[in-house]
Parts: structure tokens; sequence; C-alpha cells
């Protein structure tokens, strides 16, 4: 109780106060969301990927099912 560094060495703890008190969290998760921006990330399957039948070059199955909903 009453140590003033002590705390630093300890990255799980968030370091110093939050506005006129001190410069904010960066140790341990607080800091990790401070300087992270986050950002969607889409993820497609494998075996199939609808964009490939709107993007050319067009193969077998987009011309197939071309035909199919033209008829």
């Amino acid at each position: 109780m009453n140590d003033t560094i002590v705390h630093v060495g300890q990255h799980s703890l968030p370091f110093g106060g939050v506005g006129a008190s001190g410069i904010g969290h960066y140790h341990g998760h607080e800091g990790f969301l401070t300087f992270s921006k986050l950002k969607p990330v889409l993820r497609q399957p494998r075996r199939f990927n609808g964009m490939r039948l709107v993007e050319p070059p067009y193969g077998r199955l987009a011309a197939f099912l071309l035909k199919l909903m033209l008829r």
C-alpha cells in the first residue's frame, strides 16, 4: 500500500488515471483497447465463394446458372 511505482511492472493493471488525473490506461487489456481500432473481417467459406459468380472471368458454373435463370 502507498507504493507509487510498483504497479508499473504489473502489466495486467491499468496505468495512470482518466482525464485530468492522469494520462489514461496503457497497460493490459485497457491499453490494448486504447490503441486499437476495431475493423470488421469477412470470412467466406473456401468451398463456395459467391463473388466468383459475379466477377470475371466467368466459369462454366456461372454460364450454367445464367442459362437456368434466363429460361
